[in-house]
């Protein structure tokens, strides 16, 4: 019985049916659907082309990293032409 069906100005939520129960990251015991089977099908046969490299893994990150600098742009994937948000320092 869920808080409307004793109170009907009370609103259905997720704590008042008892959808919230479960920890995070716990999968709910019902079926899956159609689309969440094809989905854990793609995630459970992987593929067999090569993976990106990540940009965590480059010696610039790790330097960053060390030295608790902030990331080289270049590591970062950006470009260097900035945009009008990146300031510019002057000597005025």
């Amino acid at each position: 019985m869920s808080a409307s069906d004793e109170h009907p100005e009370i609103p259905d939520t997720a704590m008042g049916t008892g959808n919230d129960e479960g920890e995070p990251g716990e999968r709910d015991s019902g079926p899956l659907s159609v689309e969440e089977r094809q989905l854990l099908e793609r995630l459970e046969t992987p593929d067999d082309s090569p993976a990106a490299p990540a940009v965590e893994d480059s010696p610039e990150v790790a330097a960053a990293a060390a030295d608790d600098a902030p990331l080289p742009t270049s590591a970062a994937g950006g470009d260097d032409e900035g945009d009008e948000l990146t300031p510019e320092f002057t000597d005025r």
